[in-house]
């Protein structure tokens, strides 16, 4: 009685990378497709969709602290979180806004410059950006008169002069419109992959002769390609697995596939296995229709002594091995051996390691 172990059948990486070698395109394609998509997304938003290239400018200020009365210590050194803190306050806000000789609104005028301490905590950035390079040298005028002025208010700072002052700049967007579509074409090959894997598990097709004996316990003879060539161990196989058996019937899975022309390349390998003194041929191969096809042929199965089942390659699903195995069982009908047929040769030998 046969016994399907599909569900303990292991993922079989070698035949799974041969056959995303055979379906390469498919593979290419999902590569292409993804790089198209990220990269073009990417480019989209950045680039055609990515608005007006502000200006920049920066403006450095040297920070000179006091020294505490009560003990005779530098004060602390503020952080780039208050002076943003200071600069961005409704009193000096309100003080930049009256100097400035553009309109612009408090929340457009914060959203402008930002304060930075780099490495020297006393030493301070004024990052001015801006879509006119007009308005962010005023905006750069107001932001460093604003930070003068808090140096004379606070307590903490004795001096805040102006060291260096850029000119404005178009500012250079960071766009990585490479990196998006080698992502986009790595994520493409990914889910392809990943595609051709569910595909393969899900269709349950037969590629290799090995897949059906473990998946089903049954023996598997050989195969036989599709320009009718068999394979090497094919006749030796078919001799000892079918002992004295005389009468075998020879039936498919696949209803749609004729086992007739099966037939003839058994008789063939038997004409060969054949004595010089001219001896019959040992055994008798029988074409029946399958039992998707002809229910009746049950009949003609029980009267054969042993019974051959032809599966094609990369065409019939396990579901359909399966079900074709219950209903020879209920006939009380013992599969001898299963043949592969219309096999990829090529695939076969490279998935041995055969040469030709």
């Amino acid at each position: 009685m046969w016994q399907c172990n599909y569900g303990k059948e292991p993922f079989d990486m070698r035949l799974f990378v041969l056959l995303c070698l055979r379906r390469l395109w498919a593979v290419l394609a999902g590569a292409l497709a993804g790089l198209v998509l990220v990269g073009g997304i990417y480019y989209l938003k950045h680039v055609t969709f990515g608005g007006v290239i502000p200006y920049t400018m920066d403006s450095k200020y040297y920070l000179e602290y006091a020294v505490d009365p009560s003990d005779q210590q530098t004060y602390s050194y503020f952080a780039s979180y208050t002076w943003n803190d200071l600069l961005k306050s409704d009193e000096m806000v309100t003080e930049m806004l009256e100097k400035l000789t553009v309109p612009m609104t408090a929340q457009e005028l914060t959203d402008s410059f930002e304060a930075e301490l780099v490495s020297d905590l006393r030493i301070c950035y004024i990052h001015t950006t801006h879509v006119d390079a007009e308005t962010a040298r005023e905006i750069d005028r107001v932001a460093g008169e604003a930070m003068i002025a808090v140096g004379e208010r606070q307590k903490e700072l004795i001096e805040v002069r102006l060291m260096d002052r850029g000119q404005p700049q178009l500012a250079m967007p960071d766009v990585r419109t490479l990196r998006a579509c080698v992502l986009g074409a790595v994520l493409g090959t990914f889910f392809a992959l990943f595609g051709l894997g569910m595909a393969e598990i899900l269709n349950e097709k037969i590629q290799v002769p090995g897949t059906l004996a473990w998946r089903y316990g049954i023996p598997a003879a050989g195969y036989v390609d599709g320009e009718g060539r068999p394979s090497q161990e094919l006749g030796a196989q078919l001799k000892f697995l079918l002992g004295q058996k005389k009468r075998i019937g020879v039936t498919a899975v696949n209803g749609k596939l004729d086992p007739g022309g099966t037939v003839k390349v058994l008789e063939m390998l038997e004409t060969a296995g054949v004595s010089e003194n001219g001896a019959e041929l040992r055994r008798k191969y029988t074409a029946i229709p399958s039992l998707h096809q002809a229910p009746e042929a049950g009949e003609a199965l029980c009267s054969q002594e042993g019974i051959l089942l032809l599966v094609q390659a990369d065409a019939d699903r396990g579901k359909s091995i399966e079900e074709t195995l219950r209903l020879l069982g209920q006939l009380e009908v013992n599969v001898d051996a299963m043949v592969l047929v219309e096999a990829d040769s090529r695939l076969i030998r490279w998935y041995l390691c055969e040469k030709k």
